[in-house]
């Protein structure tokens, strides 16, 4: 039977060292796990030690300061309220970077009214990664000084994921692997500073800045209607663009102009799956699609272990396990969030709402 069970919700709100103060001292005991667990990942993928990864990560600071000071200001609070070095903090910022290989997943799925039975906007996400992470994701709910307020599901309060913000500007994603990685922003920033975003061409150019040092496929979709999926690398993007009201992502290029910054095609069977699985069961509900038909296939288990609703593969070693720890819907035209902890077959979503 499925049981009702929900992320975490951590609230903060102020100036960006004050919010980040709060946030570290709720999600103290949260960072501490992460940061041992993305150390081991960094170890078996590279096997650089922590202090040696610090030092790669802190080269990318420099451009990570010019982007987004804010929120740098709000790392080196967050390191205060949760007792930890700033240099730790960056560096969980950067792991992606430090560790190219073992990026875990994820599936996406945005609607617009075109398609949607009740004229609204959705955008769905299932989120793979290591169950060892489980515990550590947050919901966090914010209200910076002078911005939008916004949800963002978040590794310990510190590394965003996915989110929406009061201003109708929603943020979900997938990770790619390119070969062109080079020093610059680090996949995060962008992805924190479209929730500052008030209207979808400042999502649009936040998302992609022209200094990244690498990239996620970041979908950006506004209360409009007006969906993007943008499919990065460092030096180049395609700007996918939801003609005719959805789109859907995993975690491989699509784009033509995208397939050469393929770091190794050969391992993508399992995203291939699952783009082509959730493409024909949205296409198959098209006008009818709505929050609860959402959850239906972010439920998907065809070709399980590698589904949509993914599950640990027994095969394969322990850090390279990759399945759904958590799962969101944002209605971005009603500012409300349906989410889930764990695997969505597993559980119910509970809904929170921002204030307009």
């Amino acid at each position: 039977m499925s049981k009702t069970t929900t992320l975490p919700l951590v609230e903060a709100s102020g100036k960006p060292f004050d919010m980040g103060k709060e946030i570290g001292k709720k999600c103290a005991s949260r960072v501490t796990v992460y940061r041992k667990a993305m150390a081991a990942s960094i170890a078996h993928y590279t096997g650089r030690d922590w202090r040696t990864a610090s030092a790669r990560a802190l080269l990318h600071l420099p451009y990570a300061e010019e982007f987004y000071p804010d929120y740098i200001d709000e790392l080196k609070g967050y390191s205060e309220g949760a007792k930890i070095s700033f240099e730790d903090a960056f560096t969980m910022c950067c792991h992606e970077l430090l560790s190219w290989r073992g990026f875990k997943g994820c599936t996406d799925i945005v609607a617009n009214d075109h398609v949607t039975s009740g004229g609204n906007v959705l955008a769905a996400h299932n989120e793979d990664w290591s169950s060892d992470c489980l515990d550590v994701v947050v919901f966090l709910h914010a209200k910076p000084k002078g911005k939008p307020e916004f949800f963002t599901t978040s590794y310990a309060g510190l590394v965003p994921s996915c989110g929406m913000n009061s201003a109708g500007i929603s943020l979900t994603g997938n990770a790619l692997e390119p070969n062109d990685v080079r020093l610059g922003i680090p996949k995060v920033f962008p992805v924190r500073k479209v929730m500052e975003a008030r209207r979808i061409g400042e999502a649009l150019e936040y998302a992609m800045p022209a200094e990244r040092a690498s990239s996620y496929n970041n979908i950006a979709c506004d209360k409009n209607g007006e969906m993007y999926s943008l499919e990065g690398s460092a030096t180049d993007c395609a700007w996918l663009y939801a003609l005719d009201g959805y789109l859907v992502h995993t975690n491989h290029y699509t784009a033509e102009r995208m397939l050469g910054f393929e770091s190794d095609p050969s391992t993508r069977s399992c995203s291939i799956f699952r783009y082509n699985r959730a493409l024909r069961l949205v296409e198959d509900q098209l006008g009818s699609v709505n929050v609860d038909s959402l959850k239906a296939i972010l439920r998907d288990h065809v070709n399980r272990p590698g589904s949509i609703c993914r599950h640990a593969d027994p095969g394969v070693h322990p850090l390279d396990v990759s399945e759904t720890i958590f799962s969101v819907i944002y209605d971005v035209t009603n500012l409300e969030a349906h989410v889930l902890k764990g695997k969505p077959c597993a559980g119910e979503y509970i809904k929170f709402s921002l204030d307009g």
